[in-house]
């Protein structure tokens, strides 16, 4: 009758063994998706300002292009009262005025053009960064879902209590992807 107690003494050692080794596992899967989810956090902070820089730059270049229309339009309509001013009184007041804003509006379609030249093609498209960069970050959280919300180990993290308390104990975990059941 001793080698009953000592076997069963032996099996509920082992079980114990593979449920802390087990416990162990979904503390370090916990923990690993923490990290995860912090980096994403992180990643989420600087894509939200390469958002902003990119409609800041959306914004400057279509204020850029609104501004050179009119500076255009201006200076087309200056054109005529040039030629007018040619033919009648060339070195009449209004004329050396029509010339003078003439050539203030040449100065300032051509400063336009090459700074709407330097945000084209300068290497700085910040809406190109934004999108590929906004895919990249999509892909990356959509498989972080997947691996520590949506799994079998989330799942079991989820249900072992000594495991839920080590990874979840502070507030700021609790309020987690990684310690929340959905």
């Amino acid at each position: 009758m001793s080698i009953l107690p000592i076997k069963y003494s032996v099996l509920l050692l082992m079980c114990s063994f593979v449920n802390l080794a087990h416990g162990n596992d979904l503390i370090a899967f916990g923990k690993e998706c923490l990290a995860k989810e912090e980096r994403l956090g992180k990643a989420q902070n600087r894509l939200d300002a390469l958002s902003l820089r990119s409609e800041r730059t959306q914004k400057k270049n279509s204020q850029a292009t609104r501004y050179l229309d009119r500076y255009q339009m201006q200076k087309e309509q200056l054109e005529t009262s040039m030629t007018e001013c040619a033919e009648t009184t060339p070195n009449s007041a209004y004329c050396h005025q029509v010339m003078q804003r003439y050539n203030e509006l040449t100065y300032l379609i051509q400063r336009e053009k090459a700074d709407s030249i330097e945000n084209d093609f300068g290497g700085n498209d910040a809406t190109i960064d934004y999108e590929i960069t906004r895919n990249n970050f999509n892909q990356r959280h959509d498989d972080f879902l997947a691996l520590c919300r949506d799994s079998n180990m989330h799942y079991a993290l989820i249900q072992n209590p000594a495991a839920y308390a080590e990874v979840c104990s502070t507030p700021q975990a609790k309020e987690s992807i990684t310690c929340s059941l959905f």
